[in-house]
């Protein structure tokens, strides 16, 4: 029993009254679930239970509160015991799944990989897959668009760069739109959502076709993923000093066979798993919304587009490291965007012992979901929450004038990336990747909505997308940076 003080219990949480024995089960839609979790917050407060079969889950959406939970990972709380095994179950364990110092082995390679560092010295790469979209996009669409669905090509953007820097496989399917792999990545985590949110492991007794198809993406990934672990150990073997200086994630899980502590067969293969889709679809579905955003906002898009002219001039494309901390502005739309629309607006853990939240004492092994956006959308920790203001996230050095927005600003409460000990390792990868490729689209284009605003709705699978999302393009009229400079609007 924990030594700390605490005024509430379990018994003294409630929550929205449910049917029997089903309890909230069907009042909820499974993609739309953290809505109404959202909503409930408002309702029952920092805490509160929901129901499914008699299953019952603790919501915590106060961001202290969620801090704190995730500060004390993977010591008092670990990733649901649910999760984990349907994760496992599909088959990628690795550095998602695994806890204590299981964890601590996975977290080492991957921070590795992940790093400032690795990402710097990758960042040719980035820019050679931000140079074929630009190409791309030249050479497909013509002068305007319209209903272009602009995901997939931020999808196979994102899938080019996760597998060069992991596997050091040129991938290429901004250009080679036939790839299979992006087929059977993307029916992967609406599928562990689908499971994770079931009360009844039905699945493991009567499979649905999509549960069968599932089955064949994950052997044909194994496939694919076999034939990378090949051409790794062919190129440790010809050259054994990449056993100690590995050139990429898979050279450097495959090396740790020679050491002590080494990956399983099992999380090697587990740890390229998540790597592919992690780096693939939160990289992805964050540009979409950042197209949103832009799309639907003019005076926004110009003020993005001016920063570009003037940071690029007249180059095509960002082609230093350097350049990419020049855009202040765009930064400042992109931390908007995720404090807005985060594509893991819920995290799921479990109590590993009695523990003390707040003011509340939660037992051993109870289910807890956090709710990190609630705190982000709320007027005490941000002036106008609701509003999409870029410049609150600028200083007065980097707004035109000397005329920074005021008022609320709780930076902390914004958690896009998680926190504590197991705070993303990709962020400063994916945040790299998203400059580029904004940069390179709404350099040469201009963008509005294909569909009303309001008809684009918010759809969570694991990972939070924007659901309707199609754009008109209009290919911009290339001018000079001296016509520019006289037209330039204010940022």
């Amino acid at each position: 029993m924990t030594n700390q003080d605490y005024t509430r219990t379990i018994t003294d949480i409630k929550g929205p009254k449910g049917i029997p024995l089903f309890g909230n089960l069907f009042q909820i839609e499974r993609e739309q679930i953290h809505l109404y979790y959202e909503k409930w917050a408002k309702e029952f407060g920092d805490f509160f239970f929901v129901n499914f079969l008699g299953k019952k889950i603790l919501i915590s959406s106060n961001p202290q509160n969620n801090a704190n939970i995730l500060k004390n990972r993977p010591t008092k709380f670990r990733r649901l015991s649910k999760m984990a095994e349907i994760i496992e179950e599909v088959g990628f364990y690795g550095v998602f799944t695994a806890e204590s110092e299981e964890w601590i082995k996975h977290r080492k390679v991957t921070q590795q990989a992940l790093s400032n560092k690795n990402v710097k010295s990758f960042f040719p790469q980035i820019v050679k897959v931000a140079e074929r979209l630009d190409n791309f996009w030249e050479s497909n669409l013509i002068d305007e668009v319209t209903k272009y669905q602009i995901s997939n090509d931020f999808t196979r953007a994102t899938v080019d760069v996760t597998t060069n820097l992991a596997f050091g496989y040129d991938m290429n399917t901004v250009e080679n739109h036939e790839n299979e792999i992006q087929d059977h990545i993307a029916k992967i985590f609406p599928k562990v959502n689908e499971r994770v949110n079931s009360p009844l492991p039905i699945w493991r007794y009567i499979k649905s076709s999509s549960d069968k198809g599932l089955d064949q993406s994950m052997d044909a990934l194994k496939i694919t993923i076999g034939e990378f672990i090949k051409k790794a150990e062919n190129n440790l073997e010809k050259d054994p000093s990449l056993k100690e200086n590995p050139s990429n994630f898979i050279e450097a899980l495959i090396a740790s066979q020679d050491k002590e502590n080494p990956f399983t067969w099992d999380e090697i293969f587990g740890n390229i798993y998540t790597m592919l889709l992690a780096g693939e679809d939160t990289t992805a579905n964050s540009l979409s919304w950042l197209t949103y955003f832009i799309a639907s906002d003019n005076e926004l898009q110009n003020k993005v587009y001016n920063e570009i002219k003037e940071v690029l001039g007249e180059k095509e494309q960002i082609t230093t490291f350097e350049e990419v901390a020049r855009f202040k502005y765009l930064s400042a739309v992109l931390k908007e965007v995720l404090r807005l629309k985060p594509v893991s607006p819920s995290l799921y853990f479990q109590a590993n012992e009695d523990v003390v939240v707040g003011d509340l004492l939660i037992p051993k092994d109870t289910f807890v979901l956090t709710q990190l956006r609630v705190g982000a959308l709320s007027d005490d920790n941000f002036e106008n929450a609701a509003e999409f203001i870029p410049e609150r996230w600028l200083s007065a050095k980097e707004t035109t004038g000397g005329c920074p927005f005021t008022g609320k600003h709780k930076a902390e409460v914004a958690m896009p990336f998680g926190g504590g000990p197991r705070f993303c390792p990709g962020k400063f990868l994916s945040e790299t990747e998203m400059i580029l490729f904004a940069v390179t689209l709404f350099k040469k284009f201009e963008l509005t909505l294909s569909v009303p605003k309001e008809d684009i709705k918010e759809k969570f699978a694991f990972t939070m997308s924007p659901e309707n999302l199609a754009v008109n393009l209009k290919k911009r009229k290339q001018v000079s940076i001296s016509n520019l400079t006289k037209e330039k609007v204010s940022i």
